[in-house]
């Protein structure tokens, strides 16, 4: 016999707190979810207010806003029924709000929950524009921390003429024993803004939680609200709104975009404004609301790239550099899917053509959507002009203001997704890329900028039920290789630009740790208010630091060589021996299969024996090309156009398939020289790998010239497009790459020029009628 029946589960009283509490990660996250909640609800204005008191019964916090508020049967029905939302929709062009048609922030249910996390006592008061009386219910949250069910536990609630009544009637407070008359709430409510309170919702949070007391108390010295923790938070939440319409109006004015994306229907405003105790208008004796708007380092950048990403993946955009008065440049910005999209292990690939997308890659459901980053230099003079444009008490405050707002962002429908961009919170990595590729990466510590998605476009990216970021989805690597694409193009750019006006210097990865130079400078700032002191002292740290990255430089990329070089000294020598043996059982098999009488049998073999010989043949000339890479590096003789050769050999099968021409001037076939002959095999090596990556980016006839000219230079030319003139000295540097190749090292042309410089050689570049031009010439000694 097989007993079936219907079962089903039940909520225990602790999932409220579980849901709740033990979900948010932040206290802002929960106050942010408030927030939208009220942006949700159509509300013109909210404010957030903490009052801060060591007598946990005087301390609260308030989210008020004036938005179309619930009814009795709202609050009373769905809002208490955990998880669920009458903005989930299944239609998703529903889901906007009633008056403004806003798109919606929130979804999950969650933000009622979230509220509990902030305190002990949550208030709740709300009212419709046309009721008479408003809707409250309190919550004290530790009568969920029992182990019944959740149907077991009540709490009171109901309707009331004058809520100002919930906070100082007696017998309603002793319901709650921990409660008892707050005269600054009754004060604060009973005054400006909260005395128009007519319509909307507001939430009291009363004994609020010690992580918010932990933060205020660590603030309690904050000159004003704008250096505080909350407001922080509150600015990035609503910078995005502010920054949306901006954006979108710059992608249509530059035709990235046929029109606006709206997220509401333009009627309606949003003002967010905060308040503090601890923080008072003195002069006027009482609180005082600041509106929160976005930090005022957004328009004074160095550099800024924004644009549009395609439901391919394709980026068009704009980068602007501004870092100098007198050179300031506006220049497209164009990035393929097929670069974005590349993983590392494609960087030995020639051509853009030949890079396909992964398919792990490909249907990722990113969406379209825009962005706007700007970067900004930490240099001196940089630090000195920030100081003036934020008019702050010298740069030490200047850079405090700037790390508060630092950061790369994320919105969704205009509001900031936490927690992208906040402060120790690098989930692209930036910072360790900036450690390996120091000169041609930006830090986690030089942006600000914003990711735009939208609803439904951009739903692929599903945010956890904590609002802490979204799922590690596929949507979600996809969308974070292409923002790493974009800053990574951002990046080769400034480099360039800065390498070309002489500014800073290059770094590598960090082998061995050093002393934390900017720990010592903010040691001294804590210890003297001595700016001639405090300059030296960055001066001298700077120049110190630049000593370092120049030696590490050396080391790492010898160190890097010198591994490279033992391989191909054991690949070269391991060679000989399975080749001699190769030959003599070619040679013994010859003698034999004359002897073989099956005619037909005979000529297979033959013709077997020939492929070998062939490989053979072909396996001893690779071998040969690699002579010059190995052995002691002493001067000897040798002809520059047998190393040229040597060289050609490796790329064979990449010069017949595109029928690129070789030319080599007749001057060479007898010229020899006395030296050593590795720098100028691995010069060839790296000019001629860079001709065969351009000459697949040109529609003239594909020609490599090696020339020998009076004076003893010798110039290796091709018919690629011409280097960028300001490139021309630029692409020696390190790590400086104009390849459009996620992989590309930018290490090749300037180890030729370290390897050349040893010998007493040197090397620069030239643009000719038709493309461009390498010159590698003896330095003439005095």
């Amino acid at each position: 016999m097989i007993e079936r029946l219907k079962h089903k589960f039940t909520s225990g009283a602790m999932s409220i707190i579980q849901m709740g509490e033990e979900q948010i990660g932040h206290p802002s996250t929960a106050i942010n979810e408030l927030v939208k909640n009220a942006y949700d609800a159509d509300a013109g204005k909210c404010y957030v207010y903490t009052q801060y008191d060591r007598d946990p019964n005087r301390n609260f916090l308030i989210v008020a806003d004036n938005g179309l508020g619930m009814d009795y049967k709202t609050l009373f029905g769905d809002w208490l029924i955990t998880s669920r939302s009458s903005k989930r929709e299944e239609d998703k062009e529903q889901r906007k709000s009633l008056i403004y048609e806003r798109l919606y922030l929130g979804s999950k249910g969650i933000g009622r929950l979230a509220a509990m996390a902030l305190g002990r006592y949550l208030t709740v008061i709300t009212k419709k524009a046309n009721d008479n009386e408003y809707n409250w219910l309190r919550i004290d949250r530790e009568i969920f921390r029992v182990d019944g069910l959740l149907d077991d536990v009540t709490f009171s609630g109901g309707k009331i003429d004058n809520y100002s009544l919930l906070f100082s009637d007696e017998d309603l407070l002793k319901e709650n024993p921990g409660l008892s008359k707050n005269g600054n709430l009754i004060n604060l409510i009973s005054g400006v803004p909260f005395d128009t309170f007519n319509e909307g919702t507001m939430i009291v949070l009363q004994d609020v939680d010690n992580s918010i007391k932990a933060i205020i108390e660590n603030e309690i010295d904050a000159k004003d609200l704008e250096e505080t923790s909350f407001y922080k938070s509150l600015v990035d939440l609503i910078t995005p709104l502010k920054l949306n319409e901006e954006i979108q109006k710059e992608l249509v004015t530059e035709g990235f975009i046929k029109s606006e994306l709206k997220t509401s229907n333009g009627s309606g405003t949003f003002d967010l404004l905060y308040g503090s105790n601890f923080i008072l208008d003195h002069i006027k004796g009482k609180v005082e609301f600041l509106e929160i708007t976005p930090s005022k380092i957004i328009n004074f950048y160095d550099y800024r790239v924004f644009g549009k990403v395609s439901d391919d993946c394709n980026v068009t955009g704009k980068y602007i550099c501004k870092r100098l008065e007198s050179d300031l440049r506006e220049e497209n910005l164009e990035i393929s899917s097929e670069y974005l999209l590349s993983d590392e292990s494609q960087r030995l690939r020639n051509t853009l053509q030949q890079q396909d997308i992964p398919n792990k890659y490909k249907d990722s459901g990113v969406g379209e959507f825009y962005f706007d980053i700007r970067i900004y230099d930490l240099d001196d003079d940089s630090k000195v002009n920030m100081t003036k444009l934020l008019k702050a008490d010298g740069r030490r405050n200047a850079m405090q203001v700037m790390n508060k707002y630092l950061g790369l962002k994320v919105s969704k429908n205009g509001f900031g997704v936490k927690p992208y961009g906040e402060e120790d919170q690098d989930w692209l990595g930036l910072g360790a890329r900036r450690v390996n590729k120091h000169i041609v990466s930006i830090g986690p510590n030089q942006i600000l900028g914003y990711a735009f998605l939208y609803s439904p476009e951009n739903d692929g990216l599903s945010e956890k039920t904590n609002r802490e970021g979204f799922f590690e989805n596929k949507a979600f690597i996809v969308f974070k290789k292409i923002i790493s694409g974009i800053l990574e193009e951002a990046g080769q750019r400034r480099a360039k630009y800065r390498l070309f006006h002489g500014m800073g210097r290059g770094r590598v990865s960090n082998r061995l740790e050093r002393p934390d130079s900017e720990k010592f400078i903010q040691y001294l700032a804590s210890r003297t208010n001595d700016d001639e002191i405090l300059k030296f002292s960055e001066q001298f740290v700077s120049e110190t630091n630049s000593a370092l990255d120049n030696m590490q430089e050396t080391l790492t990329l010898s160190q890097r060589l010198a591994t490279l070089g033992t391989g191909l000294e054991l690949v070269y020598h391991e060679l000989s021996q399975p080749l001699t043996s190769l030959g003599g059982s070619v040679s013994s098999l010859e003698k034999n299969i004359k002897n073989v009488a099956d005619e037909t049998l005979r000529s297979i073999l033959e013709n077997r024996l020939e492929n070998v010989s062939l490989s053979m043949y072909m396996i001893e000339e690779l071998k040969d090309s690699l002579k010059p890479a190995i052995g002691k590096s002493v001067p000897r003789d040798f002809k520059p156009i047998d190393t040229f050769k040597k060289v050609l050999h490796l790329f064979r099968d990449k010069i017949e398939k595109d029928g690129i021409i070789i030319h080599i001037s007749t001057a060479l076939d007898s010229y020899s020289i006395k030296d050593i002959e590795y720098p100028f095999w691995i010069s060839f090596l790296n000019i001629l790998n860079n001709a065969m990556y351009w000459l697949d980016f040109t529609d003239k006839e594909k020609i490599i010239n090696l020339q020998l000219v009076d004076g003893g230079a010798f110039v290796l030319s091709n018919t690629s497009p011409k280097i960028i003139e300001e490139d021309l000295e630029v692409i020696f540097g390190y790590g400086i790459s104009g390849k459009k190749l996620r992989g590309a090292t930018g290490l090749g042309l300037s180890f030729t020029r370290s390897q050349l410089l040893t010998i007493g050689w040197e090397i620069w570049a030239e643009n000719l009628s038709f493309g461009p031009a390498f010159y590698i010439k003896k330095i003439k000694t005095t």
